[in-house]
């Protein structure tokens, strides 16, 4: 398994992810078909959504790997330096290291700062 964060439109001198600002988060899995796997930032500092949403009524709920990727959407909500992982049972999998700096959101792109 694998785990990309996507930048999009996102652009700044020192990084490209910024805060308030939406990325694509992909974990690539070794079959098409897997019973489950979770992407987490381990910073909670960070809103990942449909799954958040779908918490507020299963909080067991998890979005389905279709042809062997895990997709979420990730808004980093504070600057820092954030990890992300791509797992599929307690051993962890995975670990993405990004860097958020202080952004502003224009449209599908970001303005990130210095």
């Amino acid at each position: 398994m694998d785990l990309t964060i996507l930048p999009g439109l996102s652009a700044g001198p020192t990084t490209p992810f910024g805060a308030g600002c939406t990325y694509l988060v992909v974990a690539r899995t070794e079959n098409l078909t897997e019973p489950r796997t979770d992407i987490v930032d381990y910073t909670n500092e960070s809103v990942m959504l449909p799954q958040e949403l779908a918490w507020n009524f299963d909080p067991y709920y998890s979005t389905p790997v279709i042809l062997g990727h895990k997709v979420t959407l990730w808004t980093p909500t504070a600057p820092g330096s954030h990890s992300l992982m791509a797992y599929q049972t307690s051993a962890g999998g995975p670990v993405q290291t990004v860097t958020v700096n202080p952004a502003i959101p224009v449209g599908p792109g970001c303005i990130v700062a210095p």
